[in-house]
């Protein structure tokens, strides 16, 4: 009933129905109004209402190297690392699955992958008939009197159909990235013909820029996110700012690059003959780019590219967070700050798509306003972030989505959670597979029936497989419960 009041109170102030949507044509991302913008009438209602507003941060391929989550010793992300210091940091978070476009889909619709058959990144859930009108997060918060603005990379792709425009009230940036170098500076370490990958072959790369931030689309994209939050709006907002890297290539300005000098970085743990008691499907998503690389000599290049890519990442998150907190909206705006997945630098594979830790664990911290700071140990998913916000903010419950809300764990990071992370990767060369991430344990299935078990108290890097030994089979089987019971076919587009 309170959350229904407030959500009354927000409807009757600032009318359900927002503008329609606009969105800047390329090269031209500037903050504007959308179709029916008007002057201000309400300054500072949002805040006396009681409706906070959404700063909705998205780092793409953000895995556990940040300060607070300790994942590589080495890394630099001061600005996350403050977030973290101020709200609730899920030291346990997981995504719906270890690939951008499935994970994205499945944070924005509230619905799991195993749900939509959304596997793969080459198709769209609204090509899908019935999902064609499925209510994002964006769009439920405008039918509750919000504005809902983005930019950047918020779904698979900043422009076009996998952005989802019609889900926006406006899109003021839709572009990501940086500059790449010349191209007789490109693909230098020698390798890229070795990759049997095409993809990979072509993302595998690194080195410094000569352009500085202002230069770079991802700064440019903060910047207007900036920019929005140092003007006054009539209706309380939802504003996404999604940052690219450190996503491939790992092209950014010198001075990252210079706060991580070669000779000092450290490399990844690794075990020679980790893979050994992996079943085959496990292997083949490991693949051998990792090898490669690790023969040509190249893994320190690699991974210090990888933490000059995480600080100019964080810097950018940096600029956005110093506009808000300098803003009218700082004490009244909900601030949560995601990754879409993990990512592995040299400890199993190379890349994502993969169900282990290193491949599935990313950041999500979550501030809310006068909420007390801490860390939760439990383990959740991002699938939850949808139903989490619609009840930090206080609008009414959708009973349609398959994640649950974290406010619990926001108010008390150490309340009672009985339920595991569910991680899917199930294109269809893969088959169906999930991980289920308890409190202890992560529990890997294949299609196949190969299985892996790994004790994380004991193993954290997931060296000994224990999946066959006795002793821990009623622990497999409490995590098999919670495997899903159907699994939509991989959507692999409308057939004509």
């Amino acid at each position: 009933m309170k959350n229904f009041l407030v959500w009354l109170i927000c409807v009757t102030a600032f009318g359900v129905s927002g503008p329609a949507v606009g969105q800047g044509t390329d090269g031209q991302d500037t903050v504007g109004q959308g179709t029916d913008g008007q002057a201000a009438e309400f300054r500072g209602a949002a805040s006396e209402l009681g409706c906070p507003n959404v700063l909705f941060l998205a780092v793409d391929d953000l895995n556990d190297w940040t300060g607070c989550l300790g994942g590589h010793p080495q890394a630099s992300t001061p600005n996350i690392d403050r977030l973290a210091s101020q709200g609730v940091l899920f030291e346990q978070a997981y995504c719906a699955a270890p690939l951008c476009s499935p994970s994205r889909t499945s944070v924005m619709t509230g619905l799991r992958p195993s749900t939509t058959g959304i596997y793969g990144n080459l198709t769209w859930f609204r090509d899908i008939p019935m999902y064609r009108d499925w209510i994002t997060i964006p769009q439920y918060f405008r039918q509750h009197g919000y504005e809902a603005w983005t930019g950047g990379k918020i779904y698979h792709m900043p422009r076009g159909k996998f952005s989802d425009p019609k889900a926006w009230d406006y899109q003021y940036s839709t572009s990501m990235g940086t500059p790449f170098p010349p191209v007789d500076q490109r693909y230098l370490h020698g390798m890229r013909e070795q990759f049997s990958n095409p993809i990979l072959a072509r993302l595998i790369d690194w080195g410094p820029i000569s352009q500085p931030d202002e230069q770079t689309n991802d700064w440019k994209t903060a910047d207007l996110a900036a920019n929005y939050l140092g003007q006054q709006h009539d209706k309380p907002f939802f504003l996404a700012c999604g940052i690219y890297h450190p996503h491939l290539p790992w092209y950014v300005p010198e001075k990252f690059f210079d706060q991580h000098p070669l000779e000092s970085v450290e490399l990844p743990a690794y075990l020679e003959n980790d893979l050994d008691d992996i079943p085959p499907i496990g292997r083949r998503m490991a693949d051998q780019s990792l090898g490669i690389i690790r023969e040509s000599g190249q893994l320190r290049n690699a991974v210090r590219a990888r933490l000059a890519s995480i600080s100019f990442a964080d810097a950018c998150v940096g600029h956005v967070l110093d506009a808000l907190d300098n803003s009218r909206y700082r004490d009244n705006t909900v601030v949560v700050l995601w990754g879409d997945h993990g990512y592995d630098v040299g400890q199993k594979k190379f890349a994502k798509s993969a169900l282990w830790q290193i491949t599935s664990r990313t950041p999500l911290v979550i501030r809310t306003p006068g909420s007390e700071p801490g860390r939760c140990h439990r383990p959740v998913s991002l699938v939850d972030l949808y139903p989490t916000l619609i009840e930090l903010c206080g609008l009414p419950e959708n009973p349609q989505l398959d994640g649950r809300s974290l406010k619990p764990l926001v108010d008390l990071p150490d309340a009672r959670w009985p339920y595991p992370a569910i991680i899917t990767h199930s294109p269809h060369w893969h088959g169906t597979n999930h991980a289920i991430r308890g409190e202890r344990f992560h529990y890997i299935r294949y299609a196949d029936g190969g299985e892996e078990l790994y004790d994380m108290k004991n193993d954290p890097n997931q060296w000994r497989n224990l999946a066959s030994d006795a002793r821990y089979s009623e622990d497999k089987e409490q995590l098999q419960k919670w495997l899903p019971v159907s699994n939509a076919p991989h959507f692999r587009g409308e057939k004509n």
